[in-house]
């Protein structure tokens, strides 16, 4: 996963490439058309379009041409995936989802919410623009809700953090966050997670022990020391 989204960063932290994308977010083009498109030379659009369909956000395919010309090579968008970045006081995410629905699954959500689009071209058009509309205003909406949901988990992040510096030394602060966020199943998986020595965690973890009167978290260490 960490590769991928290595991957990712390094493709679109690249204006020309991300230009190409966009380019070609509308439509298939072939590579003269993308390269006038987004006005850099042939030289430079070979090496930044090859990039691309290496790592699998293009691809390419052929059509015949007219008069009985070679088939003319195009290219177009290939990765479907979601990358949310997320930066605050207390916390950096990067959550990567590259799940696709299935197509009959689409069709079926479709059906529900949208009725038949219309053999009309104008007539389609204009329904088309109220739904897209209608869609944009869903996600927005359920955008704002996330962000509210993210304000109130920086505060308790906040909080996590304080209790952490007022109350533990650094090791066992470092256990207490990657448990609130995770489930180790042993010293030996958490040892992992925060790429700590296993017997270190491990009296670290019998610290912990002593610092806790009762409670979940107090059960949690137990279950990792017994």
């Amino acid at each position: 996963m960490k590769n991928k989204i290595d991957s990712i960063f390094h493709i679109l932290g690249n204006k020309t490439r991300r230009d190409i994308l966009f380019a070609l977010s509308d439509e298939p083009m072939y590579f003269n058309q993308v390269s006038k498109k987004i006005g850099i030379g042939q030289q430079a659009m070979l090496r930044h379009m090859q990039a691309l369909v290496d790592t699998g956000f293009v691809r390419t395919y052929g059509e015949k041409s007219d008069f009985g010309a070679p088939d003319r090579k195009y290219y177009r968008l290939e990765s479907s995936f979601n990358l949310s970045i997320s930066l605050s006081e207390d916390e950096f995410t990067i959550d990567y989802n590259e799940e696709k629905i299935p197509s009959d699954k689409i069709e079926i959500l479709s059906n529900k919410k949208f009725k038949q689009i219309s053999d009309d071209p104008s007539n389609a058009l204009g329904t088309l623009r109220k739904y897209l509309t209608e869609i944009d205003n869903d996600i927005q909406n359920l955008q704002s809700e996330i962000n509210n949901l993210k304000a109130i988990r920086q505060m308790l992040l906040q909080k996590v953090h304080q209790i952490g510096q007022d109350n533990f030394i650094h090791l066992e602060r470092k256990i207490i966050y990657k448990m609130m966020k995770e489930n180790p199943t042993s010293v030996t998986e958490l040892s992992h997670m925060i790429s700590e020595n296993k017997f270190e965690v491990l009296n670290a973890l019998r610290g912990l022990h002593d610092k806790m009167d009762k409670g979940t978290m107090k059960t949690l260490v137990d279950e990792l020391t017994t």
